[in-house]
């Protein structure tokens, strides 16, 4: 086992995350929707796949690599965009991707990332993506295709999933807003966990860097700033749009209705995640793991289909192939690793997914993550 067997699962780590960050930066990674119902389905769905093992096989040697949009990544695993994530540990963004580079996996960075995209491109060329929160203003939306461009990402994961902002109510009751608002309760919060203090004066409070510029006042609460910025709903018009403004792979994440899907496709769109952004949009929304299990054939054709939400084991990640997902993401996962261990967190996390992952394919008599699919669902279901 090449990670520390002192925290041998994502639970562990998160139970020691919980102690190590302040509150409000715990609650806002952990928090979901409303009174969380669908985040809590998440998990359950993924726990809801039966896979039956066969045996009388040798394997040896397991293969856990995947091919996308023309590259190799070396685990069929990719870090999930999360907004914010230097508030969640100071540096965890920069860590995080270069734990990717180092991995040879996708690492996905959010438009609401607390660190420069260039500098995100810098640490992780081979394998950054762009989660793009489509903005109001088309002139907006051309300079930011086009400072991502520059940089050298090579996907566009386009998120259409947040046509409001939520009302979570863990964010309200913490009080988050950017910049950080001084209350006595945050000051306490803060003076409470001095390693994470310490290393935010060093690094410097976490803001919405990459949209600075476009910022129409100060002091928003985050939900009421991303409703401002973000388009009330992405149209069809508008991913037209933005396929001819961007050459690369483009992917679309949060779709959940197979119309949608196929709609994506008749635009140009090469992949989908499905996903319900971890349960923090909608409490009634579907579970990810039911929407891939029920995509028809024809969008399995047509895109690359790939699952984000409740992912929390290399378990997991092998139910989603069987459902025939090409790839998988985990947001939570990393930051409470980098939450509980620092910058050493991301390179735990990646090593216990690749340990589950490989287990899991030997255990059920899988000899590659390619070769998953549906006939190892138990009594073939799906």
């Amino acid at each position: 086992m090449n990670y520390d067997t002192r925290f041998p699962s994502v639970a562990d780590l998160k139970a020691r995350a919980k102690k190590r960050m302040p509150h409000f930066a715990f609650e806002y990674i952990d928090g979901g929707i409303d009174q969380e119902h669908g985040k809590r389905r998440n998990r359950d769905a993924w726990h809801a796949i039966d896979i039956t093992p066969r045996y009388l096989r040798d394997v040896s040697d397991t293969d856990l690599s995947v091919s996308l949009f023309g590259r190799d990544y070396a685990l069929p695993l990719g870090i999930a965009p999360v907004g914010l994530g230097n508030m969640l540990w100071p540096g965890a963004e920069t860590a995080l991707a270069s734990a990717a580079q180092r991995a040879n996996m996708p690492y996905i960075l959010s438009t609401f990332s607390t660190t420069p995209l260039d500098d995100i491109a810098g640490c992780a060329p081979d394998v950054c993506w762009f989660q793009l929160y489509v903005p109001k203003r088309v002139e907006v939306m051309r300079d930011l295709l086009a400072r991502v461009a520059r940089a050298g990402y090579r996907v566009l994961v386009v998120t259409v999933d947040i046509p409001v902002g939520a009302k979570r109510n863990r964010e309200l009751r913490c009080g988050l807003k950017l910049p950080f608002s001084w209350t006595p309760r945050i000051v306490w919060e803060c003076a409470t966990h001095p390693n994470w203090s310490l290393r935010t004066l060093r690094d410097g409070r976490p803001d919405f860097v990459n949209i600075a510029a476009y910022r129409e006042g100060p002091n928003h609460g985050l939900a009421q700033f991303i409703t401002r910025f973000n388009m009330h709903g992405v149209t069809r018009e508008r991913l037209e749009l933005i396929r001819e403004l961007w050459d690369g792979a483009l992917v679309l994440k949060g779709a959940q209705h197979a119309q949608d899907m196929r709609d994506a496709a008749d635009l140009g769109v090469d992949g989908v995640i499905i996903s319900n952004h971890g349960g923090r949009q909608l409490d009634a929304a579907p579970a990810p793991a039911n929407c891939l299990r029920d995509a028809p054939a024809d969008i399995r054709e047509r895109l690359t289909v790939m699952v984000d939400s409740g992912i929390r084991t290399g378990m997991d990640v092998a139910r989603a192939g069987a459902l025939g997902a090409h790839m998988t993401f985990s947001g939570r996962s990393f930051f409470w690793g980098v939450g509980a261990l620092g910058a050493a967190g991301g390179a735990q996390v990646v090593e216990i997914f690749r340990d589950e992952i490989t287990r899991t394919l030997k255990q059920v008599g899988c000899d590659s993550f390619a070769a998953l699919h549906r006939s190892w669902l138990a009594e073939n279901r799906g």
